[in-house]
């Protein structure tokens, strides 16, 4: 996965309250949250991912992502609806203002959370009485009823604050050292807005840990959503699929989905994936596994994408698309990789994704920047690895007197010594991805090993290269044995 982005997806209908409905809590029994988190407008892959895990992942809250148009998402059985952020190439329109306002008319409640830099972001907050302007000074601090720690804690670069149109029509939450606030709410129609700086969430989808001031997040969200719209609990709040959104290229083989929004970018996105992909399945030798890479959704970002098996998300202003092609071809390349290699990942899973996209930009004319981006990732390793002999792929060394990588070096020799690695397989044999993935089909299914470990990758690089290999990965610091692969050649 690439951090960078992905796609759109259609709400589910979600029916109004029966009679049976939860009724807002007003001081009896805590509220719950059922927060519908629209990215349609900015993909962010930690609302994607993390977010749910570390804040709403528990009791009776529940949380999805929308992926459809804000004018279009069914919040019939949602008392907030969540937005982190906007890219400016996406502002909001008349109809997502309209939709806010009749879901706050109706009791729900909006979150608006803001790095500072987006002017979309801003225009909305300000829609509602608040906007962010810069400085801030440690430290942060919660209000009396919201403290749980001594200390707010604050992520991030950019260092943002809000200015309230009529302060005293709000209650502050968070604020820093010099009383300016942080984080606000206020009652509109028969719900409430609350604007915050994206900065008092957590960031890091790869971390459970990351989950900063989460009790604080919890009783503000609790006090926002208290006394407004009703949910049904037996309704729940249903999964939004990402692949589900408005509209759908169904041509040449390729199913493309994508929200109103980026309509102007489909048909350039649609161009490039149907010009690459063939390209992509000449390299790897063999067709995509049934149903793997089969649909391609477009989120809204610059920053990157993910593969999910069937779904691959493309973001679709990666590498100053559509301005170049380049970086999008190694883009789409990559992600579809993580599709072709199942159901084992690889032991270089990232890096032999990007290199095939790098043979892709060469194929499709941009030879001179693929040699370029190769030869820069194999630089970083040599400053760890000067004779490509001391580790494997996850910087271990089994020779003595060699200490292994440390975690913050390990990104170099990870990218960089793959990358050398597969440079001289192609110089011995060109076509050893295609020969590689072809054994890869025939030798190692689910039912054939056990693990795609270092030393059934090796077998099957063996076979792909019609010699024994382990003499040779073993000079270059692999701790491998023929005899304990499963695949035999």
């Amino acid at each position: 996965m690439k951090k960078l982005l992905l796609v759109a997806v259609s709400a589910l209908a979600l029916s109004g309250c029966c009679s049976e409905c939860k009724a807002p809590a007003e001081g009896g029994a805590e509220p719950v949250v059922y927060a519908i988190n629209n990215l349609s407008h900015y993909y962010d892959f930690h609302a994607d991912w993390g977010f749910k895990r570390q804040y709403l992942n528990g009791g009776e809250d529940k949380y999805t992502t929308g992926w459809s148009c804000i004018y279009n998402t069914d919040l019939s059985n949602a008392n907030m609806l969540m937005l982190f952020n906007c890219d400016d190439r996406l502002p909001y329109v008349e109809k997502d203002i309209n939709k806010i306002k009749a879901f706050l008319k109706e009791g729900g409640s909006l979150m608006i959370l803001s790095n500072g830099t987006s002017t979309s972001q801003n225009a909305l907050a300000e829609e509602f009485g608040a906007s962010f302007v810069e400085g801030v000074t440690a430290p942060l601090t919660a209000a009396e009823k919201y403290a749980t720690a001594p200390e707010v804690v604050m992520k991030g670069s950019t260092r943002h604050h809000l200015t309230l149109k009529k302060p005293s029509k709000w209650t502050v939450a968070v604020t820093d050292a010099e009383g300016n606030p942080m984080l606000a709410y206020t009652k509109k129609g028969k719900g409430k807005v609350l604007v915050g700086v994206r900065g008092l969430l957590g960031d890091n989808t790869d971390d459970i840990y990351d989950t900063i001031n989460r009790e604080m997040w919890h009783r503000v969200w609790r006090d926002v959503v208290r006394g407004g719209k009703s949910i049904d609990p037996e309704k729940g709040l249903q999964h939004q699929y990402i692949e589900c959104v408005e509209n759908k290229i169904q041509q040449d083989g390729l199913d493309i989905t994508y929200n109103d929004y980026l309509a102007p970018c489909a048909e350039a996105m649609f161009q490039i994936a149907k010009k690459t992909m063939p390209v992509v399945e000449g390299i790897m030798g063999v067709p995509l596994s049934s149903n793997m890479g089969s649909k391609i959704v477009l989120i809204p970002t610059a920053g990157g994408g993910y593969s999910a098996g069937e779904v691959i998300a493309l973001a679709v202003w990666w590498g100053d698309f559509p301005n170049r092609e380049d970086s999008m071809i190694e883009f789409i390349t990559h992600e579809s990789v993580h599709s072709w290699v199942l159901p084992w990942a690889e032991i270089w899973n990232e890096p032999i994704a990007t290199y095939v996209g790098y043979l892709a930009m060469m194929e499709l004319g941009h030879n001179e920047e693929a040699e370029r981006r190769l030869a820069n990732t194999i630089r970083q390793a040599t400053k760890l690895d000067p004779e490509f002999n001391l580790y494997d792929v996850d910087g271990k060394s089994w020779k003595r007197g060699v200490e292994d990588v440390s975690r913050d070096q390990l990104y170099g020799i990870h990218w960089g010594k793959s990358m050398w690695i597969f440079e001289q397989l192609r110089a011995e044999n060109p076509d050893w991805v295609a020969d590689y993935y072809k054994a890869k089909r025939q030798l190692a299914g689910t039912e054939q090993i056990t693990a795609l470990d270092a030393n059934n990758t090796v077998a099957l690089v063996s076979v792909a290269m019609g010699r024994d290999m382990f003499p040779w990965f073993r000079s270059i610091g692999f701790d491998v044995k023929r005899s304990k692969a499963e695949i035999k050649f």
